[in-house]
């Protein structure tokens, strides 16, 4: 299950106009930290960042086909710096070929 679908299920439980409890709240924390731990490593990704990137390139959809990969992108400033940079070179190798 990713983050998205995990707020989206919190948020149906709770009635809107209700303010959260400090226990739901910190229950809400401790869902997401192990939902964090349970993702991609950052080694994880440096073996799959290739596949997201050539997808990417594609427009095959890789944030449907690989949402741990993209999460971790969006929490990582060090791998995702690594994606940014592949991309970069796989776009324009792609450019120059055409």
């Amino acid at each position: 299950m990713n983050i998205r679908a995990i707020i989206q299920k919190i948020k149906k439980s709770f009635n809107p106009h209700e303010e959260l409890s400090n226990e739901a709240v910190l229950g809400f924390l401790h869902v997401l930290e192990s939902v964090q731990e349970e993702g991609c490593s950052c080694d994880e990704v440096f073996t799959k960042i290739d596949e997201y990137v050539e997808r990417e390139v594609d427009k095959k959809d890789a944030e449907d086909l690989m949402p741990l990969v993209r999460e971790h992108l969006d929490l990582c400033p060090d791998c995702c710096e690594e994606y940014e940079a592949l991309l970069d070179v796989l776009e324009k190798t792609s450019k120059d070929q055409k």
